[in-house]
C-alpha cells in the first residue's frame, strides 16, 4: 500500500508542477513576445532493495514500482501573431532570433518589443535596458523622430524639419543562437545563453516597426490542458487518501 501511495504522490506532484507552468503560461497571455514553457516527463522503475532502475534495466518484474518524474522544461520559440500599435518605438520581430540589450548582469536576449527613450535619450526596453548596436554600443534618438527598416536600421528625423535628411542612430543588434535550445530563460521577457557561447547575426529576422509580437500561449490548448491537469491531480489525491484509509483499517484489525 505504501508504495501505491508513493507511486501517485509522484504523479499528484508532476500534476501540480505542469498546473503551475500552464497557470504561468496563461498569466502571460497578453505578454508581448512572451514565450510558453513546456515541460517533459518520464516514469522510472524502483526496484525492491534499490531507489532506482538504470536505463539498461527497463524490464519490469514482480516488485518492480513506476514512478513519473518532471525531467526537464524547455520552452516553445514557436512565432507569435504580429500585433500593429501604431507606436513608433514598438517593435515586433518576424523570424528567429532576439533583440540583444545590455543589463546589470551582462548582455541579454528578448522579443518584448515595446521600447522607450529614457531621460538620457537612448533607446530601452519597457524594463530600462539599452538596445544595443551592431558595434555593442547604446542608440540615442533623443526627441526625434524614429524610423526603424525591417533590418533594424535606425533612422533620426528632426521633428522642426521633416523634409530634412534621415541621420542613422546605428543598427540593432539583432542574434540568434546556433541552438535555440540552449536559451536559458530568466524572466520579464529576457534570455541568455552559457557563459562563452557565441551568437550569430540573425539573416533571416525582420522587425516590423510600429506592431508588438503577441504572446505564443495557445488559450484553448493551455484551458484544456489544465481542466485535464486538475483532473488527473484529483485522481492521485484520491488515490493516496484511499491508501491512507486500508492503511489504517488494516492497522485497527491487526491490533485486535
Amino acid at each position: 500500500m505504501e508504495k501505491g501511495s508513493y507511486v501517485a504522490v509522484s504523479g499528484m506532484l508532476a500534476a501540480q508542477r505542469k498546473l503551475d507552468t500552464l497557470t504561468n503560461n496563461l498569466a502571460n497571455l497578453s505578454t508581448p513576445g512572451f514565450k510558453a514553457d513546456q515541460l517533459t516527463f518520464e516514469s522510472y522503475l524502483a526496484k525492491s532493495g534499490r531507489s532506482e532502475a538504470t536505463p539498461e534495466q527497463a524490464g519490469t518484474t514482480a516488485g518492480d514500482t513506476e514512478y513519473v518524474a518532471t525531467t526537464g522544461a524547455y520552452t516553445n520559440f514557436e512565432q507569435g501573431s504580429i500585433q500593429p500599435t501604431g507606436n513608433p518605438l514598438d517593435v515586433a520581430l518576424k523570424g528567429d532570433g532576439f533583440l540583444a540589450v545590455m543589463t546589470y548582469e551582462g548582455e541579454r536576449y528578448t522579443r518584448a518589443g515595446r521600447l522607450q527613450v529614457a531621460e538620457d535619450g537612448a533607446l530601452v526596453t519597457g524594463d530600462g535596458h539599452p538596445v544595443l548596436d551592431a558595434s555593442n554600443r547604446m542608440i540615442f534618438v533623443n526627441d526625434k523622430l524614429v524610423t526603424i527598416d525591417d533590418d533594424g536600421s535606425v533612422w533620426l528625423i528632426d521633428n522642426e524639419d521633416l523634409e530634412g535628411e534621415a541621420l542613422s542612430a546605428g543598427k540593432m543588434k539583432l542574434v540568434t543562437p546556433i541552438d535555440m535550445k540552449r536559451m536559458h530563460k530568466e524572466g520579464n521577457g529576457l534570455f541568455s545563453v552559457p557563459d562563452g557561447e557565441e551568437m550569430f547575426t540573425a539573416s533571416d529576422l525582420r522587425v516590423v516597426q510600429g506592431s508588438l509580437e503577441g504572446s505564443n500561449v495557445n488559450m484553448i490548448r493551455e484551458m484544456t490542458d489544465i481542466i485535464m491537469g486538475q483532473r488527473m491531480a484529483e485522481t492521485y489525491k484520491k488515490i493516496v487518501q484511499q491508501n491512507d484509509q486500508l492503511t489504517t483499517t488494516l492497522l485497527l484489525q491487526v491490533g485486535r
